[in-house]
């Protein structure tokens, strides 16, 4: 596990030099004007309005990290399913491990569901909003 973290931080720092920092423009910058349309029409976390706006914006956004975690883990419980070449612990503990991201993801759209009505009710005040 622990190479598993070195290679994540890896790659994550090698991110960081992507982005040109001689051009620093923060929240303005290309890199967040390319992914606009992950926060819907405000445009980010920085262009929303209100508080309840700005926490719902986090939750979404805290949602999307935490299942893209869920299907990196139900891919590395697949790949162990695989690798086990028939050995019935490492088969089970590969299932248990796909099974539990899958309940992951479940739970996920779930919230992200309850979260969509909560917020179009508090927020927006739309009455009678359904999925």
């Amino acid at each position: 596990m622990p190479n598993l973290q070195n290679s994540l931080s890896k790659i994550a720092l090698s991110a960081l030099y992507i982005v040109p920092t001689a051009q620093a423009q923060g929240v303005n910058s290309p890199l967040f004007q390319s992914i606009k349309s992950l926060f819907g029409a405000t445009g980010g976390p920085a262009g929303v309005a209100s508080l309840g706006a700005l926490i719902t914006q986090a939750v979404q956004l805290m949602l999307l990290i935490v299942a893209s975690i869920a299907v990196i883990f139900l891919m590395w419980g697949g790949y162990k399913y695989v690798v086990s070449r028939g050995n019935e612990e490492t088969a089970e503990a590969a299932k248990k491990t796909m099974s539990s991201a899958v309940w992951g993801l479940v739970i996920i759209v779930m919230a992200y569901a309850i979260i969509s009505v909560i917020a179009a009710i508090l927020l927006r005040g739309e009455v009678g909003t359904g999925i």
